[in-house]
This record gives C-alpha cells, sequence and structure tokens, in this order.
C-alpha cells in the first residue's frame, strides 16, 4: 500500500492536474464498459478452489473460469478499441482516442489474472500470494515512473498494459505451475457443472461488482459531463488517494473468502465467534488508519513533496515538488472520501467473510443497491433539488460516504435480526464516534503544535481507555 501510494504521488508530481484528469476520465470509462468482463468469477472460483479435491480439479475450474471469461472479454475489448473514437466525441476530447485503445487491450491482459490469483487464494497459499503482492508493487514504481516522465500521459497506459502482463506472467507461473497434475481436459459433464456451479455463484458476484464500479467511477463521469479536466484532476487525485486504503480490505478478503466458506461447517456460532473476534480488530485499525490519515492529509502531502525531491535528486530528474501546490485544493475532499472508503471496506470484508460462505447473496446485492442509490440519491438531491452547486466535489463526496454509510447500517441489522449476532462492538462504535469528532478538526487551520497536542491526546485514550495496544497487535498479527 506504501509503495503503491508513493507511485501515485511520484506520478501526479509529473503530471499537470488536467492531464491528471484526463487519466481519471479514461480510467472511470474503461472500468464501467470493462466492468462486463469480471462476471464475480474470481470469488466463485476461490469459492469451488477451496473446496477442490486434488490440483487436476483445481485445473479444470480454472480452465472452466477462464473460458467462460474470455466470452466476455474479447467482444467488450473490440469494442472499446473501435468505439473510442465515438466516446471521445462525446466527451468532447479527442486526446482519449489513444488511452482508450490501450485500455482495451489492459483489458483483454486483466481477463486471467483473477482468476491465477484464485487458485493461490483457493489453495490457501498466503505466504506466496502476499509475497507476490509486496514484490509486484515495486515492479510496478519502476515500469510507470520512467514511462510517465518520457511519455506522459500516454507513457502511463503504456505502463498499465506491460504492467499488465508482467503481472499475468507472474501470477500464471505462480499459480498453474504450482499445481501437480497430468494435463487433462474436463469432459464435457464435468464442464457443464463447473460452469453452472461457477456461475450460480459468480452472478450475484458480478451484479455486485458492476454496482461497486458504477459508485466508484460514475462520479467521475457525472462531474465530466460539467466540469474541466482540472477539477476532475483534484477529485480524481482526492479519491485515488483515499482508496489506497481499501488495500487493508482487499488483502483481508484474499485471506477470508477460502477461511471462512470452510469454517461455515463449524456451525453459525463457531462461525460467528471467529468472525467477530476478526471483524473487530479490523474494525478499529481500519478506522484509525484512516482516521489518522484525514487528520494528517496537509502534512501527509507537504511529506510526499519533501520525500519526492529527496528521491528525484537522487536519480536526477528534471523535476519540482509541486503535489502540495496543486492538489492543496483537494485537502478539503479527503474526509468524506476516506469515511466513504472506510465503510464500504467493511461491506467488502462482509461480502467475502459472511454472504459468499453463507451464501446469502441477494441480501449482499441489497447492501450494495442501498450504497448506490442513495449516494447518487443524495447528489442529486442536493444539487438539483436543494441546489447546492456551489461546491459540487464537496457534495459528490459526502454522498458518497452516506451511501457506503447506510449500506453498511443495512448489514448490521441484517446480521443482528438473521443470527441475534452484533458484528460491531458497543467500544468500537465509541471508538468511531472519537475518530469521527477529530477527524473534523481537518476542516480548522490549525498549526501543527496544536494538531499535535489533539491527536496526542486521542492516541492515548486510544492506547489506555480502549486498551488498544499497536505495537503487540502489530507483532502479533505479523506472526500469524
Amino acid at each position: 500500500m506504501l509503495v503503491g501510494i508513493f507511485q501515485s504521488l511520484l506520478i501526479v508530481n509529473i503530471l499537470s492536474t488536467s492531464e491528471f484528469g484526463l487519466i481519471g476520465l479514461v480510467a472511470s470509462i474503461a472500468g464501467v464498459v470493462g466492468i462486463a468482463q469480471h462476471l464475480g468469477l474470481a470469488s466463485s472460483s476461490t469459492k469451488e478452489i477451496s473446496a477442490a479435491k486434488n490440483d487436476t480439479e483445481i485445473f479444470h475450474i480454472a480452465l472452466t473460469s477462464i473460458s467462460i471469461r474470455y466470452l466476455i472479454s474479447l467482444p467488450i475489448s473490440v469494442v472499446l478499441v473501435i468505439f473510442a473514437p465515438q466516446i471521445a466525441d462525446y466527451y468532447k476530447n479527442n486526446d482519449l482516442i489513444s488511452p482508450l485503445r490501450i485500455f482495451g487491450l489492459v483489458l483483454l491482459v486483466q481477463a486471467l489474472q483473477s482468476i491465477f490469483n484464485s487458485i493461490i487464494a483457493g489453495k490457501q497459499e498466503f505466504k506466496k500470494l502476499f509475497s507476490y503482492q509486496v514484490y509486484i508493487s515495486f515492479v510496478s514504481v519502476f515500469i510507470f515512473v520512467p514511462l510517465v516522465y518520457f511519455q506522459g500521459v500516454i507513457g502511463y497506459f503504456y505502463a498499465l498494459l506491460i504492467f499488465n502482463i508482467v503481472q499475468t506472467l507472474i501470477l500464471g507461473i505462480l499459480s498453474i505451475g504450482s499445481l501437480k497434475f497430468k494435463f487433462s481436459l474436463p469432459s464435457n459433464s464435468e464442464y457443464k457443472k463447473m460452469f453452472f456451479d461457477l456461475l450460480k455463484v459468480s452472478m450475484v458476484i458480478y451484479a455486485v461488482k458492476i454496482i461497486f464500479t458504477a459508485w466508484q467511477e460514475v462520479p467521475v463521469l457525472l462531474l465530466g459531463q460539467k466540469y474541466s479536466l482540472e477539477i476532475i484532476g483534484i477529485f480524481a487525485f482526492a479519491f485515488n488517494f483515499s482508496s489506497k486504503l481499501m488495500a487493508i480490505s482487499d488483502s483481508i478478503t484474499d485471506v477470508n473468502l477460502p477461511v471462512f466458506s470452510k469454517k461455515v461447517l463449524d456451525g453459525a456460532k463457531e462461525f460467528f465467534k471467529d468472525f467477530n473476534e476478526n471483524f473487530n480488530f479490523l474494525y478499529s485499525i481500519i478506522f484509525i488508519i484512516g482516521t489518522t490519515i484525514i487528520f494528517w492529509s496537509r502534512e501527509i502531502l507537504k511529506l510526499a513533496d519533501y520525500l519526492i525531491f529527496v528521491f528525484i535528486q537522487i536519480v536526477g530528474l528534471n523535476l519540482t515538488k509541486n503535489i502540495y501546490n496543486k492538489y492543496e485544493s483537494s485537502i478539503y475532499l479527503f474526509f468524506p472520501l476516506i469515511i466513504s472508503i472506510i465503510f464500504y471496506s467493511f461491506l467488502n470484508i462482509f461480502k467475502s467473510s459472511i454472504y459468499v460462505p453463507l451464501t446469502r447473496l441477494g441480501k449482499l446485492i441489497n447492501s450494495y443497491l442501498i450504497m448506490f442509490f442513495t449516494s447518487f440519491g443524495a447528489f442529486y438531491l442536493f444539487t438539483d433539488y436543494i441546489k447546492i452547486e456551489s461546491d459540487a466535489l464537496l457534495v459528490m463526496s459526502w454522498s458518497l460516504a452516506l451511501g457506503s454509510f447506510l449500506g453498511f447500517i443495512y448489514v448490521f441489522f441484517d446480521i443482528l435480526l438473521k443470527y441475534k449476532n452484533q458484528i460491531v462492538s458497543s467500544k468500537n462504535v465509541v471508538l468511531s464516534l472519537l475518530c469521527l469528532i477529530i477527524s473534523f478538526f481537518t476542516y480548522y487551520n490549525l498549526t501543527f503544535e496544536v494538531k499535535l497536542i489533539y491527536f496526542s491526546i486521542f492516541f492515548l485514550v486510544v492506547t489506555f481507555v480502549f486498551k488498544i495496544n499497536f505495537l503487540n497487535i502489530f507483532l502479533n498479527r505479523i506472526k500469524k
């Protein structure tokens, strides 16, 4: 996560605000178009692979998933390549054409990645998976930074294509290469059975993925119809920066899906005992990390400027440190956007840890629909009816926060009523209120010394009143 943040900050330092806005717009368009390729196969494949009897069965499941994926991905990639000029005309920007066509090829390469990832996760080879994620993050820096520096915006998309090819090759070697079996194809009856078993779960996950991608990408598309690339760049930077917090829940889902899919067999009481212990720890840590980023957001950007200045001096790049100057106006968006990501992260954990293992898929869709419709319903309510148009970026940010929070509340009461289980402890409810209170200080122009005093008080309260020993937790989790 830290390497990813450093890479993102280095890239935004190289590019202008408008150029970064163009990247955000292309990513949103391609994200909405490319959502059709996912089909929820990654989650359903992981679930099926975790229950497979041998490596031959795992290979057959993976092969079936890949065949389904390419039946969808190939036409989508072709459509994106062919219709890139028409999309560019709609947004009145011909600079979109080449990036969209490159993204079409990227989607084709990405079709394999999640299936390979599912093999490793399904076999619960988490050490291999997390080691790969660490190493590939450094590879990403060495691919993206030179190409963006020398080629600008188009270099970013060439880097994206190259990086995805490298990722796919490495994941293929790590996953398929580790299977011990004699090559064989599934019979027609086996293929049909796996095809429908995968789709039975995956179509619901697919619906959820569509809703989430829309929730994530539609804000930029809506803003792109009315505002300049510079304005879009400010929002895209804030949302991209905030979204880095999702790395925590994403890594947890890789572990929790196969683990809790097996724990279902232990019964509801044991299942929720293990889940509550796991989730309440994650709840407090995600909230505290998010609050820390919100509170120190201004200083984080200044520190990033300094670190990048040191980096560019060492490697001899002809750049100036100007992240803070370019994106200072985005700081006020961090609070609502990080809150939106915090509550979405919880929904993401619920998906992999509760709803998919317990096959409560209809309720899962409901939580995401609530998140989506309340987010954009609130945005249209405030902009079109109440006519709060002076700051559409802030309205959009708080609307996203409201939507993800209400989705979380739905899950809380669903689990409480169905299983008589309170997934969030009373202590963590109080902790989250304390985090929200101190986060509001980001809207005041406080001196560094005053902020340090306030945050020290917050840290002491969290450590001694809530008895959260950060050092022991960190060391125990690393050991585990």
